[in-house]
C-alpha cells in the first residue's frame, strides 16, 4: 500500500525516539493542523526503555497541548512498530555519545579531523551503523513493503547508499543543511533577483548549490557576488565562506566545507578546545532529559536549541505532505544517483534537488560537477563505496583502502595505527 492510500490516517514510525531530537519532530506535528498533516498514529521505538518513556510521555504531553488527535505508542520491540506503517522516520545511534566521543577524539592525536558525519569519525559511525540499518529496513520491508523510511541517521549519504543496495527497502536519506543554505540565500537573494530556483550536487555534507535561476535564467555569479556583499561582513566565518564561494564558483554547505577547505584550521580549532562535541551534547541532552521528564513540560524543551540540527522537522514535514497532499515540491535529499550526476556511479547515493510526489522522489537531472570540486566529491565517494563494502564484508583491508582513501586522511602512516586504535576502542572485530 502506498502512503498516499493512507491520506485520512497516516501512521507513522520513529526509529531511535529515545534521542533528543524526538521534540523538534513531535513540535513539527503539534504546529500543523489534521488537514495539513493527517497522522492518526505516531509509534515510538528505542533499545533504552528509560530514555523511550521520558519522550514518549513528552510526546503526548505536547500532542495533548496542541489538541492533535494522535495515538501515542511506545515499545523497544522493532516489529511492534513497523506492521501497516506509512512512514518510519529512523534516527539511530550505535553506541550512543560514549562512540561518538571516541570518533571525535582519537583522530585529533593523529592530526585528523573529528567529526561524526566525515573523516575517521564519520566513517567509523558508519562501519557501526550500517548492519543495524540494514535490518531495521529489512524489517520494514517484510512488515510494511510500501512504507517509506525517511532516514536522518548519520552519515545519512552512505546509510542512504547502504540500504538502497543491499535492501528493498524505499529509502531517502534527509538533512536540514542544504535546505538551510537554501533558506539563507533566498532570503538574501530574493530582494534583488525575486523569486529563485536553487540547485545542489554533490553528497551529504559536501554539498554544493552550483545553479541559482531567476525566471529561468542562471544568475549564479551574480548571486555568489549579492550574497558576498551582504554577509561578509557579519562574522569572519561568513567572510572565509564568501571567499571560498567566490574561488569555486558555487555555494559550499557552511560548516562542513571547512573541514575540507581549511583543513588546518579545522584540526587545530578542535585540538585547543577543551571539550570535544561529543562532551558538549552530553551536557546538552543532560538538560534536554531534565526538562522532558518534568510533567509540567509541554512544549520542545528549551535546552534543544543549543543541540544543533534545527530545521529537522521542517523538512520532514516538507516530504511528508509533498508525498501525501497532491501538493509535489523540488526538494534536496540524498538518492541512488541513477544517472543524475555524471561522473559518479549509478548505485551511488548522490544529494540533489528531487520532485517529490505521491510515487516517492525523482532526482532532477544535474550533469557534470563543476570542475572545481569534482575530484573532491568523487573521492568522497570513493571512500563511502569503500566504507559499506568494509561494513559489510568485515575486511581490514577493505576498511584500510576506506580510511586511506579520504581526503583528510590520504597517509598509510597514519591511516593504518589510526584504524587499528579506532577498531580496537569500539570493539570491532575486522580480519
Amino acid at each position: 500500500m502506498s502512503p498516499s492510500s493512507h491520506i485520512e490516517d497516516l501512521v507513522i514510525s520513529v526509529v531511535g525516539a529515545g534521542g533528543s531530537y524526538t521534540p523538534e519532530l513531535i513540535s513539527g506535528v503539534a504546529k500543523r493542523p489534521h488537514e495539513e498533516l493527517p497522522i492518526g498514529e505516531i509509534r515510538l521505538v528505542d533499545i533504552i526503555p528509560e530514555r523511550l518513556e521520558i519522550m514518549a510521555g513528552l510526546t503526548r504531553r505536547m500532542l495533548d497541548a496542541s489538541d492533535r488527535k494522535i495515538k501515542v505508542t511506545s515499545s523497544t520491540e522493532l516489529s511492534k512498530s513497523l506492521e501497516d506503517v506509512d512512514f518510519v522516520v529512523t534516527q539511530v545511534r550505535v553506541g550512543g555519545m560514549p562512540a561518538r566521543y571516541l570518533d571525535e577524539s582519537i583522530p585529533l592525536r593523529y592530526g585528523v579531523i573529528g567529526q561524526e558525519t566525515t573523516g575517521p569519525g564519520g566513517m567509523f559511525k558508519a562501519l557501526r551503523t550500517i548492519p543495524v540499518m540494514i535490518e531495521i529496513a529489512e524489517e520494514v520491508v517484510r512488515l510494511s513493503p510500501s512504507a517509506m523510511i525517511l532516514n536522518y541517521t548519520n552519515p545519512s549519504g552512505v546509510i542512504t547508499q547502504a540500504v538502497l543496495n543491499h535492501t528493498e527497502a524505499r529509502l531517502v536519506g534527509l538533512c536540514s543543511g542544504i535546505p538551510g543554505l537554501q533558506d539563507l540565500l533566498g532570503g538574501v537573494l530574493t530582494p534583488r533577483f525575486g523569486p529563485i530556483e536553487t540547485r545542489c550536487v554533490g553528497l551529504n555534507h559536501v554539498g554544493f548549490i552550483h545553479d541559482v535561476r531567476a525566471d529561468g535564467v542562471s544568475v549564479t555569479r551574480e548571486a555568489i557576488e549579492e550574497a558576498t556583499s551582504q554577509l561578509a561582513s557579519v562574522s569572519a566565518e561568513l567572510e572565509r565562506w564568501c571567499a571560498l564561494s567566490e574561488l569555486i564558483g558555487a555555494f559550499p554547505i557552511p560548516g562542513y566545507c571547512n573541514y575540507y577547505f581549511h583543513r588546518s584550521k579545522s584540526v587545530a580549532k578542535q585540538q585547543e578546545a577543551d571539550r570535544t562535541r561529543a562532551q558538549q551534547i552530553m551536557e546538552i541532552e543532560k538538560e534536554v532529559f531534565e526538562e522532558a521528564v518534568d510533567p509540567n513540560t509541554s512544549s520542545a524543551p528549551v535546552a534543544l536549541a543549543k543541540r544543533g540540527g534545527q530545521g529537522y522537522s521542517n523538512i520532514t514535514f516538507a516530504v511528508l505532505q509533498a508525498m501525501v497532499s497532491g501538493s509535489p515540491a523540488d526538494l534536496a535529499m540524498s538518492v541512488r544517483n541513477d544517472g543524475t550526476v555524471k561522473g559518479l556511479p549509478d548505485d551511488a547515493s548522490v544529494e540533489v534537488v528531487c520532485h517529490v510526489d505521491s510515487d516517492g522522489a525523482t532526482p532532477l537531472q544535474v550533469g557534470e560537477i563543476p570542475l572545481a570540486f569534482r575530484g573532491l566529491v568523487q573521492a568522497v565517494k570513493a571512500h563511502e563505496t569503500l566504507t559499506i563494502e568494509a561494513a559489510i564484508t568485515r575486511r581490514r583491508d577493505v576498511a584500510l583502502q576506506a580510511l586511506l582513501a579520504h581526503p583528510l586522511v590520504g597517509d598509510l602512516d597514519v591511516a593504518e595505527p589510526l584504524l587499528d586504535e579506532l577498531l580496537g576502542a569500539h570493539g570491532l572485530d575486522f580480519t
